[in-house]
């Protein structure tokens, strides 16, 4: 709508600043995105060209635009520090949330995926453009998702021991979707969730979205306190129990079988329903017993991705459980937001049956471990203990001596994403851990271990 021409130019002015900024604060403006000619906006804001000119003016001053010569007026990249905008007191479960998704550029031990030049971009692109040809994925999704998919996803299952029949298995848009729906059918507002402490922080934002309440169980380096859990389990008589058998999140331990064995004893003879995370099965490299093969899908509820491997966009995640269950799931998923969206089902399906896939995962699993042993080598030659040994997959659980909360304050005024321990705690409680991504870049990691030597020499100043 065209400005009042009753305002002063110094009104219409600040107005087309406010406007620009606004804009440019909303991401409709994006960074180096061309700004209108002066006299498009001119005419579009219906004023002046002298008024958009003097805006334009004010807002290279204010660093929020710049001046390219011949070229025109872009938006200006703004400094890590300036974009927090979600928690600018401080630094939470949401704040990091979002940095992690908000841009391609963020950086840092934080980060809770691959590097995107680890992935076979080249071939996804390739199998995307031959479904496009074919033109099958305009047809509508299927309740439990696409069944050829879910063939493949029983031949998977088998091969870790996990006996499925294709009804049993319905197709979700990732891990959490697949959570969601658990906690719908199992999990009333106000009920009790048994989760390792420290867990994936994204369970308890879930819990905490649902009304649920979340127990945590203390871990060992070879999994959960089986007498902490028994404890619980006999004191809270909990719902739920979601953890994960391998490579787990954040701590990178997998659990032992005599573990997994008494784990299942435990939830058999208390009857609460156990959520098996294994979205990190295909960068796990040591073979592992999942409780969902020792429970034949009884009681166990075994969930999987390809999130992790193929691409963090490309959300096609699973679950398995008994029959009765996976309809009642399934009807949960066409109530709350309609089938899965078939063309992700079908890409994955084309992936994995022409073996594309598999040939990519024992390469990412061979990058994975080299790089994990180095990033464990520079940890350990900073005095820096990793809980569970030599761990597996993505994550290593280190103790940096220091209040990880202020030491992601510290990486953040350097524009690295840090992930504190107390966001996996479901107490939240200030902690000296932290979960290190083991891809983390070589010179990101030596500037994480500058910030904790500055905050180490600040505290023994202090004291």
């Amino acid at each position: 709508m065209p400005e009042n021409r009753g305002n002063r130019d110094g009104t219409l002015v600040d107005d087309c600043v406010q406007w620009i900024a606004h804009r440019i604060d909303g991401r409709v403006l994006r960074p180096g995105m061309r700004l209108p000619s002066i006299r498009a906006l001119a005419r579009q804001r219906g004023v002046s060209p002298f008024t958009v000119r003097e805006a334009y003016d004010r807002l290279v001053a204010m660093g929020r635009i710049e001046a390219r010569r011949r070229s025109g007026f872009y938006v200006r990249p703004q400094p890590p520090g300036n974009t927090a905008r979600y928690a600018p007191s401080g630094i939470d479960l949401k704040w990091l949330m979002h940095h992690m998704l908000e841009s391609g550029d963020a950086r840092g031990p934080g980060l809770g995926v691959l590097p995107a030049d680890w992935l076979d971009g080249a071939q996804v692109a390739a199998a995307l453009r031959a479904l496009g040809r074919q033109g099958r994925w305009l047809d509508s999704g299927r309740p439990h998702g696409f069944e050829p998919l879910r063939a493949l996803l029983q031949q998977r299952l088998a091969a870790l021991d996990i006996v499925a029949r294709p009804e049993q298995i319905v197709l979700t848009t990732g891990i959490t979707h697949a959570l969601n729906l658990v906690l719908q059918r199992l999990v009333p507002s106000g009920g009790t969730v048994l989760v390792p402490d420290p867990c994936w922080f994204g369970v308890l934002g879930m819990l905490a979205a649902h009304g649920a309440r979340a127990r945590g169980v203390s871990c060992t380096a070879r999994g959960l306190d089986l007498d902490a859990l028994e404890r619980a389990l006999r004191e809270e008589r909990p719902h739920l129990l979601v953890l994960a058998t391998a490579a787990s999140n954040p701590t990178g331990v997998s659990f032992a079988d005599d573990d997994v064995a008494r784990i299942l004893e435990l939830a058999v003879r208390h009857e609460v329903p156990v959520f098996e995370d294994d979205v990190y099965a295909d960068l796990c490299a040591s073979p592992v017993t999942r409780i969902a093969a020792r429970d034949g899908l009884r009681q166990v509820i075994h969930a999987g991705s390809f999130s992790k491997t193929l691409a963090a966009n490309i959300r096609v995640g699973f679950l398995a459980c008994a029959p009765e269950l996976a309809e009642s799931l399934s009807d949960a998923k066409i109530m709350g937001g309609f089938t899965t969206p078939e063309l992700n089902e079908r890409l994955v399906h084309k992936l994995l049956v022409e073996g594309h896939y598999g040939r990519h995962v024992q390469t990412l699993r061979t990058r994975l471990s080299e790089r994990r042993a180095r990033t464990r080598q520079l940890l350990d030659g900073h005095g820096i203990d990793v809980f569970g040994g030599a761990g597996d997959g993505l994550f290593l659980w280190a103790d940096m001596g220091v209040d990880t909360v202020e030491l992601a304050a510290a990486c953040r005024e350097r524009g690295l994403l840090a992930a504190p321990g107390a966001l996996f705690s479901p107490e939240q409680a200030p902690c000296t851990w932290m979960r290190i991504n083991a891809t983390t870049d070589e010179a990101d990691l030596m500037a994480l271990l500058a910030c904790r030597e500055r905050l180490v020499r600040s505290c023994r100043t202090a004291s």
